[in-house]
């Protein structure tokens, strides 16, 4: 008989928790919609009207450092964040937690490498660079993908937390997410980006005290921190240096600097809601501002996440939820521990439900934003170059509204996908295959000035099916049971039982037993001894690597693809536009190859004149609304771009 299993005669006692979730819990949760649509209804009605579409996509690029700030980290810390993030721990061990030392390169790459080049663009749509670096094909490319990404992944960080509140507390999944999504895409229609960024203001600060709370009152609940350390310790949760180079295991050193590194770049560096954040700000110095203090916020939440995830095996060590039966699935033991441990501190229930519903809202209205941002730059403004600023900030709201909506009826979708599916490989397949290799474009323009559309294009699609080959196959072994188990030691040797026969309830005696016994230490690296087949064992490749590898093979691919093109048909390619380029990088290459190599490849004038090739293709030009009749208006139109760079008093545009 297996540790994990009820003795012959015996079933495992689960608990009803429904009747602990009463109307102080659903007050809170209407609280927290309520004010959240509140401020949306303030920017939307009663501030200022948004009558622009740079204001309600960008806020009139005018806001202030504390709003960005706290949107960056309310960004992060989704719904799923605060339901997964502590369970990994319970499961993996702290390893997880050195993925915080990640956030220090990221944020520097970001700050010294990425940002500059967008903020001096003043990029609306994160995807324009690509038009303007590349071609218009690249543009709609990526466009896609990041459009797929979002829509795909809000119902899915939607109904997690859902599903989770409705096993664990009875509150039904389909009333509190269409009363999540109702609300999010009130105040994300009415009030834009401004409305956004301060209802996040609201919604980091309840999620920050809820993690605090349950931190602490967790602590209280357990028996202090030498209880939480010492249980830690005895089953080997406490290492943090692992150094196993085998990618195929969970979290190493690693995994979480390396891995962990390119996972957070994926999301700050190649998405449109981010982007769109450090860009709101009025100067660059600000925007640098913002991405510091989102490090530190980052780190202080993956750090009492990961503490989150002690307490939790702490409370459990020797009745493991999953394993008996109590929850059905690993995101609903936090509610579970709340529900089971704090609910005598009236308030905490509550909390975690307002932390669970900030974290859906942030996400969903950061989603829903970047959405309408990308469809209404990406392809409105291509397609209708004809209409005013005014009737495209209309459709932006009437398009913020429409997908809202569809997502909604995507969480009804996924929840029948999930019941073969599990949510997190599936999240984690579109981050790896689709956000990795967008990050890899970004790289490749940004850093590599040899780089050409021909040669980028064929990267992105060649590393899209890599990263997309492995991500499926780990998901197909997931669900023939397949992959290697590397969960840590668990253990159900006290949870109640009940006798089947004489319905007594009971809890077994462990007087007798050792750590190993409890625990079976032994077979913790049971699965390095397997006979996998090559295929299983690329399948096997941990989630840590997904975005690393769709981001350097789309490098490694688009610089050898370009050099190929380069070799073909040198004339072909034209010079980028230095500010197109990495001020360090450019820096870089001239003093590597010489100035006078450099502007072979490089455009050092300072007219922009991509942005005027843009908007030619788009039939606007200079501000005014025109048709190109003919090939010949089309090359005069050029010719005067080219001369325009070649003089002396040519400004910036």
């Amino acid at each position: 008989m297996s540790m994990m299993d009820a003795p012959e005669g015996t079933r495992f006692v689960v608990e009803n928790f429904h009747e602990f979730f009463q109307w102080p819990e659903y007050f809170v949760f209407c609280l927290v919609l309520g004010l959240s649509l509140g401020i949306g209804i303030f920017f939307g009605c009663f501030g200022t009207k948004n009558k622009s579409n740079e204001e309600f996509l960008m806020a009139g690029r005018s806001m202030s450092i504390l709003p960005v700030t706290f949107s960056l980290v309310c960004s992060f810390v989704s719904a799923v964040t605060l339901l997964g993030h502590p369970v990994e721990i319970y499961f993996y061990g702290q390893q997880h937690t050195v993925m915080a030392l990640a956030f220090i390169p990221m944020t520097f790459t970001l700050m010294y490498w990425f940002v500059p080049v967008f903020f001096e663009l003043k990029l609306t749509s994160a995807y324009e660079y690509f038009e303007w670096r590349y071609s218009r094909q690249v543009r709609a490319m990526c466009s896609i993908f990041a459009i797929i990404h979002l829509i795909c992944y809000l119902p899915i960080t939607v109904l997690g937390p859902s599903l989770a509140m409705d096993q664990v507390a009875g509150f039904r999944y389909e009333i509190s997410s269409a009363a999540m999504f109702i609300v999010c895409i009130c105040y994300s229609s009415l009030g834009g980006l401004k409305a956004v960024l301060w209802t996040d203001v609201l919604q980091a600060v309840v999620m920050m005290l809820t993690l605090g709370s349950l931190a602490i009152c967790g602590l209280i609940e357990v028996g202090g921190m030498s209880t939480v350390w010492e249980r830690s310790k005895l089953t080997g949760r406490t290492n943090i240096w692992s150094v196993d180079p085998d990618p195929r295991t969970r979290y190493s050193i690693w995994t979480s600097l390396i891995g962990g590194y390119f996972l957070e770049m994926t999301l700050f560096g190649a998405t449109q809601s981010q982007i769109q954040r450090y860009n709101s700000v009025p100067t660059l110095r600000q925007s640098k501002q913002c991405l510091m203090f989102n490090m530190i916020g980052m780190m202080f939440v993956n750090v009492i996440c990961s503490f989150l995830g002690m307490i939790l095996f702490a409370k459990y060590w020797l009745c493991d939820p999953l394993n008996s039966t109590a929850v059905s699935s690993s995101d609903q033991m936090l509610p579970l521990f709340v529900m089971d441990a704090l609910r005598d501190y009236r308030l905490i229930p509550g909390l975690l439900i307002a932390g669970i519903t900030c974290g859906s809202l942030s996400t969903m209205s950061s989603a829903l934003n970047s959405l309408t941002a990308v469809i209404t730059e990406d392809f409105v403004k291509h397609y209708k170059p004809h209409l005013s600023d005014e009737k495209l900030s209309y459709i932006s709201k009437l398009i913020s509204t429409i997908v809202g909506f569809i997502a909604f009826g995507l969480v009804f979708v996924v929840k029948i996908v999930n019941q073969t599916v599990n949510l997190s490989p599936l999240s984690t397949l579109f981050v790896g295959s689709l956000l990795g290799p967008i990050l890899g474009a970004f790289s490749l323009g940004l850093l590599v000035p040899w780089s050409n559309n021909v040669g980028t294009c064929l990267g992105l699609i060649c590393s899209i099916f890599i990263s997309g080959t492995v991500g499926l196959g780990n998901i197909i072994a997931a669900r023939e049971g397949s992959l290697p188990n590397m969960k840590f030691p668990i253990s159900t040797a006290q949870c109640l039982l009940q006798n089947t026969s004489s319905g007594e309830v009971f809890q077994p005696g462990i007087s007798n037993m050792t750590i190993e016994d409890l625990f079976q230490l032994d077979s913790m690296h049971a699965w390095k001894e397997r006979d996998d087949s090559f295929a299983l064992k690329v399948w096997s490749t941990s989630f840590m690597w997904q975005p690393g590898i769709g981001c350097i093979s789309t490098i490694i691919l688009g610089s050898l693809f370009s050099f190929i093109v380069i070799l073909v048909n040198r004339k072909s390619i034209p010079k980028v536009h230095k500010n197109l380029i990495s001020p360090p990088w450019l820096r870089f290459w001239e003093r590597c190859c010489g100035e006078e190599v450099m502007k072979n490849w490089v455009d050092y004038s300072e007219c922009e004149t991509f942005r005027k090739k843009s908007t030619v293709s788009n039939g606007n030009y200079g501000g005014s609304i025109f048709k190109i009749d003919d090939n010949n208006e089309m090359d005069k139109i050029m010719s005067e771009d080219r001369a325009d760079s070649q003089s002396p008093d040519c400004l910036k545009t």
